[in-house]
């Protein structure tokens, strides 16, 4: 066994000094479910960045209407999260288009909408998210921060709880 070590080492070594051996690298291809996978464990960890990367490579491949609509959500919340309101608007109102009835897109356009000061207009979104998901506690929590919001909107402090 030893022997057989020490001649592949010998071997290695030999072929690495006369330039025969090759260094290879590879591209890893991950199929677009594994991509939107990554692309919100990123928005996760926070790396929004790195995240609308992700997106914008699934968004390169060949999807499923449902795989679109979800790395444009991904890209809205993303673009939310950096506080790119147009291009965040522009990415959820696509989903949208694709997905008409995905809650979570009418939550995060709803998000937009709070966080520019369109407080009437982040409630109805919210309320038709509701409507699809009459038990979600995200968007009911969001309809409360929203009238809060509208409550206090005279108020001299600033607004630190945000929507999720």
């Amino acid at each position: 066994m030893r022997t057989t070590f020490r001649y592949l080492l010998a071997t290695v070594a030999a072929l690495a000094i006369s330039g025969m051996a090759n260094a290879y690298t590879y591209n890893i291809v991950l199929k677009a479910s594994d991509l939107l996978k990554k692309g919100r464990e990123m928005i996760q960890v926070g790396n929004t960045e790195q995240a609308r990367e992700i997106f914008t490579a699934a968004l390169d491949r060949d999807l499923t209407d449902w795989q679109r609509a979800r790395a444009h959500n991904g890209m809205c919340v993303a673009l939310i999260m950096e506080e790119a309101w147009t291009d965040a608007l522009d990415h959820c109102n696509t989903a949208i288009r694709i997905v008409p009835n995905n809650w979570r897109f009418y939550n995060n356009r709803g998000n937009i909408y709070l966080e520019t000061g369109e407080i009437d207009m982040a409630l109805e979104e919210y309320r038709r998210g509701l409507a699809m998901a009459p038990e979600s506690y995200v968007i009911k929590r969001n309809i409360e921060l929203a009238d809060l919001r509208s409550k206090d909107s005279s108020a001299e402090h600033p607004q630190t709880m945000r929507p999720t």
